[in-house]
């Protein structure tokens, strides 16, 4: 089963109403889903935002969903300039900035996300805030280009603490994000402001601090209609790669059987 992970619920939303045969399993620290989708046997599962909460919501899925691989979905900033608004992205490498590990992430699943989505393969760094300016952009692009010369890159807050969870699991794991906002721009400093020790932002911080700053208001609404197009994005990338996926491994639990059925052992038991 592959375990399909993503921070926010905007993010993943549209993939819930694709899936088939659904069930939903008791787990505290996560929303999940499990069914099929695209053929394949998924969970779905919304951790929520912020290294802390996604860490915590994997481990849960994890500890209740018998899981094979993940693959970690939503939206990021672009920090090169060859990513425009909803451009796809899947990771080869995965940047923690608080700590400079890098993640390789499972070559063949990102091979296999790549070609059935048209996805740019590249690099994700996990900063410690949201890159809020395009200078910030620029600062973390030049740390990503420690790792790779002339790196197509986004940047989020969760995917190197997925990665770990992944990692300890001994599970093979990709990320494929859509871009929400190219290098060249800015979003409001008050999702920065409103972000709580964890992380993640708190929409009612939010929704204070508009009071203050109204002049947030359309932008803020801006982004929200470009995280719900994204999303759209990735519920169709991430459905045709589980149709995909879900070819290969039928073809790898048939190649057994054939392998039995072509035995150098006739039935008169002898070897040919």
């Amino acid at each position: 089963m592959t375990a399909i992970v993503a921070a926010m619920e905007e993010e993943i939303a549209p993939l819930r109403v694709r899936l088939t045969d659904v069930t939903v399993p008791p787990i505290g620290a996560a929303r999940a889903s499990v069914g099929r989708l695209g053929g394949a046997p998924v969970a779905l599962a919304v951790t929520g935002d912020g290294q802390r909460q996604a860490r915590r919501g994997l481990a849960a899925l994890l500890a209740v969903v018998p899981v094979g691989r993940v693959i970690v979905v939503g939206v990021a900033g672009a920090l090169s300039a060859d990513l425009d608004i909803g451009g796809l992205l899947v990771a080869e490498r995965v940047v923690d900035e608080s700590t400079g590990a890098v993640s390789e992430t499972d070559a063949a699943l990102t091979e296999l996300v790549a070609k059935a989505s048209g996805a740019r393969r590249g690099i994700v760094t996990s900063a410690l805030r949201i890159a809020d300016t395009a200078a910030e952009k620029r600062r973390l692009l030049a740390l990503v280009a420690r790792h790779a010369a002339d790196p197509s890159a986004v940047v989020d807050l969760e995917s190197a603490a997925f990665a770990g969870v992944a990692a300890r699991a001994s599970l093979p794991f990709t990320v494929l994000r859509a871009v929400s906002d190219p290098a060249v721009e800015s979003v409001p400093a008050l999702l920065n402001q409103s972000r709580d020790a964890g992380g993640s932002v708190r929409r009612g911080r939010v929704a204070l601090g508009l009071l203050s700053r109204p002049g947030d208001l359309p932008r803020l609404l801006e982004l929200r209609d470009r995280v719900r197009t994204c999303a759209g994005g990735l519920a169709r990338a991430v459905e045709v790669s589980m149709t995909a996926l879900h070819t290969v491994d039928s073809a790898a639990a048939v190649a057994p059987i054939k392998s039995r059925s072509h035995s150098p052992i006739e039935s008169s038991g002898k070897e040919v």
